[in-house]
């Protein structure tokens, strides 16, 4: 993965978006928060899903903490493109609310979000994260039709919680994954964790490090942790396997490492 520190390398917004509620979209927001944080990636993130505040719950205490904003509520957005201009950090990583990539088309008619962004010299990343139903294929369809005029990087993940990575057949059958790939974008996956292990999480509204280095919790359950952060990790390896042109490093950019 690229050196942590990046600098002017590669200055990115990367935008998290889903299907309804339980897709696992702020899962995925809080396992690539943790692990850009633990590459010592210099990362600003938002929480943009005021109705379900998991990556703040979770990650308000970590690093910079996470900062709520309502993007539905026009002048809310704002402090995005502020803090764009305003701070130093290198990622600007926002987990949003199911229909995330209308959201970001509205903001680039009200603000200009994705334009002045560019400007910057932010790149965009849109992660739609998926289950198996025909729903996410429908919603990742119509976030690549309308980004079509933005120079966006897309990517999709499956979520094995729902099922083995073959399992994906609608996906994996549909023209809407060819014209993803041919846009160049990516398809990863994201490990299922267990049940026992991901509610102990939430009680504790614990980070997955945090847990993973708290001994007072059984040794079994931060195992599985442990195994999960390195099998989030090693997705991007097993991507670039199936990705034709791109390296895992190339990947890993595009994910904010």
């Amino acid at each position: 993965m690229n050196d942590k520190n990046q600098g002017q390398d590669n200055k990115r917004v990367i935008w998290v978006t889903g299907g309804k509620g339980g897709v696992g979209k702020s899962t995925f927001s809080r396992g690539l928060l943790d692990v850009l944080i633990a590459a010592e990636v210099n990362v600003t993130a938002f929480d943009g899903d005021p109705s379900n505040a998991q990556l703040f719950r979770y990650y308000q205490g970590v690093g910079d903490g996470v900062q709520c904003v309502d993007l539905d509520k026009q002048g809310e957005a704002d402090v995005l493109l502020n803090q764009m201009e305003e701070s130093k950090a290198d990622i600007f990583l926002v987990d949003v609310a199911a229909g995330g990539s209308q959201t970001l088309l509205d903001l680039e008619g009200d603000i200009g979000l994705i334009s002045e962004a560019m400007d910057m010299g932010y790149r965009f990343t849109v992660v739609s994260v998926m289950s198996r139903i025909k729903d996410s294929v429908n919603l990742l369809k119509a976030s690549l039709e309308m980004t079509d005029d933005f120079d966006v990087q897309h990517v999709a993940v499956k979520n094995l919680y729902f099922g083995e990575c073959d399992r994906f057949r609608l996906f994996d059958g549909s023209k809407t994954k060819g014209r993803l790939l041919e846009r160049g974008g990516v398809v990863l996956e994201m490990p299922d964790l267990f049940d026992d292990t991901y509610e102990l999480l939430d009680q504790k509204n614990l980070p997955f490090r945090a847990m993973l280095a708290d001994k007072s919790f059984p040794r079994a359950q931060r195992s599985r942790i442990n195994k999960w952060l390195k099998d989030f990790e090693g997705a991007i390896e097993r991507a670039a396997e199936e990705t034709d042109g791109k390296s895992a490093e190339e990947i890993a950019e595009v994910l904010g490492l």
